[in-house]
């Protein structure tokens, strides 16, 4: 099985900034209270100084110690990374971002990143503006798709599982925003829906929100 890492973000439509139009849903207490995160420019592509390139700089929140601490993202929980627990960061993984809409009783798929770069401390960048963006992970803007609104409310393609549910899946996504889904040698039914959403991920061929500017 490839690297794979699927990350719990707040609820946009563009993951452009927030405004009027895109507010933020479903992001914990941080979101209630300020209306604003860092993943809110999950998919707005940019370009470094000297590089022409585009890239979508990720952000998913790690959990945060009794000590008020930011927890490192362990990316040797990575699927086939177990050797890397002294690395910094770890390439080629599928990034999955997944998302609650206010209109979906279940958590789906909003889009991902392919051949990404995850670290396992936060990064930074300033822009001309003098907002800071964090992020940890990174992948060139032609590797990543966010899907429609509405291709993400399809149950039956997009559905992401939580354990802890009356007799729902043994795996999916737990307290933590983080879900490495390691271990599907073990767990047939957890293989069979990795291979069901890697499969769909690599043979989508619909529209890409991440060019999309008007609402």
């Amino acid at each position: 099985m490839q690297r794979i890492l699927f990350c719990n973000i707040a609820w946009m439509l563009l993951y452009k900034g927030v405004n009027e139009n895109d507010k933020p849903l479903n992001g914990g207490v941080w979101v209630k209270k300020n209306k604003a995160v860092h993943e809110a420019y999950n998919f707005d592509a940019i370009t470094f100084a000297g590089d022409d390139t585009r890239y979508c700089l990720g952000y998913v929140e790690t959990r945060v110690s009794a000590s008020s601490t930011r927890n490192e993202l362990h990316i040797e929980r990575i699927n086939g990374c177990s050797d890397l627990k002294n690395e910094e960061a770890v390439d080629d993984v599928l990034v999955i971002w997944c998302a609650k809409d206010d209109h979906s009783d279940f958590i789906s798929v909003v889009g991902w990143y392919k051949h990404a770069t995850v670290y396992r401390r936060y990064q930074a960048i300033e822009f001309d503006n003098g907002y800071i963006q964090e992020y940890n992970t990174i992948a060139e803007a032609n590797n990543c798709v966010l899907l429609p609104s509405g291709i993400r409310h399809r149950r039956t393609l997009w559905y992401v599982p939580r354990t802890g549910k009356k007799n729902g899946p043994k795996y999916g996504f737990g307290q933590a925003n983080i879900w490495f889904a390691n271990n599907s040698d073990e767990d047939p039914y957890l293989k069979a829906y990795l291979e069901k959403i890697i499969s769909q991920i690599d043979e989508y061929d619909g529209e890409n929100w991440l060019y999309k500017t008007t609402y």
